[in-house]
């Protein structure tokens, strides 16, 4: 049997035993500046590295201050997209990299980040494009970053379903979406998806059990991990949050024997 690239590398983002994943997106100062959490990214990446995340999303300028050594059980995507909160439309991203540069840096996967519902979305969906046809070259999985412009993702599940799927029909492995607010509403945007689905954190949660809860909740509808940032680094206790990330994606209850998990899940 022939393996692709894409498998192995989709294998290095997935638990074998669960068939699922824990992602921790650290992309975010590119938008928002040196935010709490992530202010001296040098002094953060052991710490949340420790808590062994399934993979880690940052840029470029970041990937290239890990050190390899804190990646021994923790894959990596480099994020290809960005824009500005200075802008004011900082929900515009724009490339700022290429699948050609991810490989030079030994990366398992790439993601980029498309939003849904603005003037700036025939942009976005030329530049995903573009991306899906470079990952097509080098047997690169793409990660695509859904959110939909102008509402509470729990007011517009419909929306957030429609452009869940159409990062798919695009091309994309993974889509992360945020969550819309109960597994009723939740499980036709993962019904419409083809492509396995991963639910979004949001900005920090005072409250500890609700990033846990919703979790489960969208594993319940068929999600296929979590990529949690702000909820994890803005965390006073980051090491915790992900142990308890990982017990309720990885949780044995729910686990897939290993034949049934990673390659017929993506």
């Amino acid at each position: 049997m022939i393996v692709s690239g894409r498998e192995r590398r989709l294998r290095r983002l997935f638990s074998p035993f669960s068939g699922r994943t824990v992602m921790l997106p650290i992309d975010q100062p590119l938008t928002l500046g040196p935010i709490p959490g992530l202010v001296d990214v040098t002094k953060a990446l052991p710490n949340l590295l420790a808590g062994e995340p399934d993979a880690v999303i940052a840029h470029r300028g970041v990937i290239q201050r890990i050190p390899a050594e804190l990646l021994d059980r923790t894959g990596l995507v480099m994020h290809l997209s960005g824009g500005t909160g200075l802008s004011g439309r900082g929900y515009a991203k724009t490339l700022t990299g290429s699948v050609g540069d991810a490989v030079r840096l030994g990366v398992d996967a790439v993601s980029v980040h498309i939003t849904f519902g603005v003037a700036e979305e025939r942009e976005m969906l030329a530049d995903a494009a573009r991306v899906v046809a470079e990952c097509a070259q080098w047997d690169m999985p793409l990660l695509a970053m859904v959110y939909v412009h102008g509402g509470e993702p729990g007011s517009m599940p419909g929306r957030i379903a429609h452009a869940a799927r159409a990062a798919a029909v695009l091309g994309a492995d993974l889509v992360k979406v945020p969550y819309t607010g109960s597994d009723e509403s939740f499980a036709p945007v993962i019904e419409g998806c083809f492509a396995p689905v991963l639910v979004a954190g949001g900005e920090l949660d005072p409250d500890d059990g609700a990033l846990p809860a919703m979790v489960e909740a969208a594993l319940r509808a068929g999600a296929a991990g979590a990529c949690v940032g702000r909820n994890v680094f803005q965390h006073e206790d980051p090491q915790r949050v992900l142990a308890t990330l990982r017990a309720t994606v990885h949780s044995p209850s729910t686990c897939l024997p290993y034949s049934e998990g990673v390659p017929n899940h993506v």
